[in-house]
């Protein structure tokens, strides 16, 4: 099965213009003249595809500055669109010299939201153990970690006592975490004030492109969890 998102949904409307940055990290930037708040985005590991391109342009015409990340930049495009390439090229990064690129990024450039998605959402974890005060949400992140040569802990060992806001996305169903990891994320949410969680019922992994799907049921979640998430930034 895809992990995450590769193409384009047509819910988030065309791709605006965009150019490439590279500071402390690389990415694409959404320029707004008129941005009350600047947003980064960190993608999964599949990297600036379509899909984030769409997103960052929907983020940025809700009147915020995006800057959308791409951790793989050194490591060059993918062979293939598969998991497999994916996640060979995954294990090149270094995670916690990148997050600490992020945390210097995100200062520098006051970055007031972090929106990651799957792997991105590991990152905004982490971000927030490291004191990042901004709004944060992760998006089926995977809190009981991925090996790494350079691992961060797994946000299962410190969210019980996280004390910054976050906000977690994620599917009931989604087939990453299994039953075990979503009923253990439920029992720390409930007993830490600073964790809000959204569970969607019957939805999996990467389930923002269900709001383009056929299924009324997972359309709906996706459109809630869209929804939500749009709140938020323009209550920042």
């Amino acid at each position: 099965m895809a992990m995450c998102h590769k193409d384009r949904v047509s819910y988030f409307g065309q791709i605006p213009p965009y150019r490439e940055f590279t500071e402390e990290v690389d990415g694409i930037l959404f320029e707004n003249g008129d941005a009350r708040s600047r947003v980064a985005i960190l993608p999964d590991i599949y990297g600036l595809t379509d899909f984030y391109k769409g997103f960052a342009g929907y983020v940025a015409n809700l009147g915020t500055q995006v800057y959308l990340t791409n951790p793989w930049k050194p490591f060059g495009e993918l062979a293939e669109p598969t998991r497999e390439a994916a996640y060979q090229r995954r294990h090149k990064l270094k995670d916690r010299e990148h997050c600490d690129q992020l945390e210097a990024f995100l200062a520098r450039k006051e970055i007031d939201t972090v929106i990651g998605f799957c792997i991105g959402g590991n990152f905004a974890f982490e971000l927030a153990r490291r004191g990042y005060a901004g709004t944060n949400i992760a998006i089926y992140p995977l809190p009981w970690g991925m090996a790494n040569q350079d691992e961060i802990l797994p946000a299962f060992d410190y969210m019980p006592s996280l004390t910054q806001e976050m906000t977690i996305v994620i599917g009931a169903s989604d087939h990453l975490a299994g039953p075990e990891n979503i009923t253990r994320l439920e029992g720390i949410v409930e007993n830490n004030e600073h964790l809000t969680l959204h569970l969607y019922k019957g939805s999996d992994h990467g389930f923002f492109k269900d709001i383009d799907g056929q299924d009324q049921a997972l359309k709906s979640n996706a459109k809630d969890a869209v929804d939500k998430v749009t709140r938020i930034l323009l209550e920042d």
